[in-house]
């Protein structure tokens, strides 16, 4: 991914201290640098960046199977669901999220959700990098208050404090759920630390209703309204937009994540296109596993293309190229994270391994075309990230995942038993086992 367009073939990635240092023929970069402690023979693989995921709620792998064929799933099945999770259960439920995520490609994850310190540990455990808040709503959803507010502030200086691959962000829920005061608060939080808000914007129809009624704005107006309209603010969805509201967007350096295999499942239209052609910052995300079911970032990408195509009845808007950049370095840039995205020396040696020669990767005419519309989950052989391999052929060298499925199955029978306890109403959408 190091410009002009370049793929480098046959040679050998020299990597040292967490850090790619040297690139080139196997025997060149051996003089140059002696001999490796460990090889990886990647003959007929397919390297590229490790591909940063920026909108994951990985806990939400319960209620995989309950949304897809169904509409208001957030308000009748999922918030009912989530008054039912703990600490343990979020977290045993995040770490085989995470395990999938990992294995799916992503080497990085913005991950949104309760329970936040359960979340970091299992993005650690996996040897995932992590930007991670603690979600905070005002009211509606099914953790609300003064407490989740007081979590996330505690949450966000104790993992500041810390050295490792997860570092956290602001987390308020949306512009629905949370109370224009606490808006302002993580405005002034995140000038007065640098910290970045991750949040969801203009997700449903219902959002620009309710927002609408109390405020009089949309909820994108109002955030511009709030100075909260920034290039440190990571807006999941902006699906419902006036052509104004794009523009507002693309202009105030907001990043929108969009998550195009749960819109084209609900049959939403996305605006990828027109906030590139604005000039907007776009990346993409998985969402919730439970919306398309699954974490595949290769899925998301491809839908990237089909979802705006579609939309523009044009074949020739947005390349293979361009939204692998998306997925890649452009999403470290935008992120602020320095050194992240390329395979190139002096960057970070986060880096994906494709396996060697399946049929539907092969021919390999064009590598771009190959990865981003041919590629899937399945195909990630090898995970590399800080310089540590943590997936090798196809498996996690960081946990027991036979263990972690086990326990993850456990925590999801746990915890939809718990919210038909509490939400009677769920026996009608809950398969309980």
């Amino acid at each position: 991914m190091d410009p002009p367009e370049k793929v480098l073939e046959k040679v050998s990635i020299y990597i040292e201290d967490g850090k790619i240092k040297d690139i080139g023929r196997r025997e060149e970069v051996v003089s140059r640098q002696g001999s490796p402690d460990e090889e990886i023979e990647c003959a007929d693989m397919i390297a590229i960046p490790g591909m940063i995921n920026t909108h994951t709620h990985l806990a939400m792998i319960a209620l995989r199977g309950l949304a897809a064929d169904r509409s208001d799933v957030l308000y009748e099945i999922f918030w009912p669901s989530e008054k039912a999770l703990t600490a343990e259960l979020t977290g045993k439920l995040a770490l085989m999220g995470a395990l999938e995520a990992v294995k799916s490609g992503s080497t990085l994850v913005a991950e949104h959700y309760f329970f936040a310190e359960e979340i970091a540990q299992a993005i650690e455990k996996v040897g995932l990098r992590g930007l991670v808040g603690h979600t905070v709503m005002s009211w509606d959803g099914p953790w609300v208050g003064e407490e989740e507010l007081r979590k996330a502030i505690d949450f966000t200086r104790k993992w500041s404090k810390r050295e490792g691959l997860v570092k956290p962000v602001l987390a308020p829920h949306s512009p629905e759920t949370v109370s224009r005061e606490w808006l302002r608060l993580f405005r002034e939080m995140s000038s007065e630390t640098g910290l970045l808000i991750h949040m969801h914007l203009a997700q449903s129809k219902r959002e620009v209703e309710k927002v609408k009624k109390r405020t009089g704005l949309t909820p994108i107006r109002l955030l511009h309204s709030l100075g909260l309209l920034n290039e440190k603010v990571l807006a999941a969805h902006c699906l419902y937009v006036d052509e104004e509201e794009k523009r507002l967007l693309a202009s105030t350096g907001t990043m929108v994540v969009l998550c195009p295999s749960v819109y084209m499942l609900a049959g939403e239209e996305f605006y990828a296109y027109d906030l590139l052609s604005l000039g907007g910052n776009v990346l993409i995300g998985t969402d919730s596993p439970c919306y398309n079911d699954g974490i595949d970032i290769f899925r998301e990408v491809r839908n990237l293309v089909y979802g705006q195509r579609l939309l523009k009845r044009s074949s020739s808007i947005l390349t293979a190229r361009e939204v692998l950049e998306l997925a890649t370095y452009r999403s470290a840039e935008l992120l602020g994270l320095k050194k992240l995205g390329r395979i190139a020396p002096g960057y970070k040696a986060d880096i994906v391994l494709l396996k060697p020669r399946p049929p539907r990767l092969r021919p390999l005419n064009d590598p771009y075309s190959c990865v981003v519309y041919s590629t899937s989950a399945g195909d990630v052989d090898t995970v590399i990230i800080d310089g540590r391999v943590v997936v090798r052929g196809g498996i996690s060298t960081m946990i027991d995942e036979e263990e972690v499925v086990r326990e993850g199955e456990r925590a999801t029978k746990t915890l939809l038993k718990r919210a038909v306890e509490l939400s009677p109403q769920l026996k009608r959408f809950l398969s309980l086992m």
